[in-house]
């Protein structure tokens, strides 16, 4: 009886390994989907503050000053 426990025992624990080993992958790709998101959102905002700084060239240099 011991070898058969012995036996379940270890396809058990292939078993639990494959879970594990499935449940890292779906957390890798997770993670890399996010970097990639990350990505994406700052190279937007990079963009958007260009944006910003090519509207305000010029402004504040002539002051007219009106008495």
């Amino acid at each position: 009886m011991p070898n058969i426990r012995l036996a379940m025992s270890v396809s058990d624990v292939q078993s639990a390994q494959r879970a594990v080993d499935s449940a890292t992958s779906v957390e890798a790709k997770r993670a890399q989907l996010q970097v990639q998101l990350l990505k994406r959102t700052l190279e937007t905002q990079r963009q958007q503050a260009a944006e910003l700084l090519k509207l305000l060239e010029g402004k504040g240099q002539v002051l007219d000053i009106r008495v």
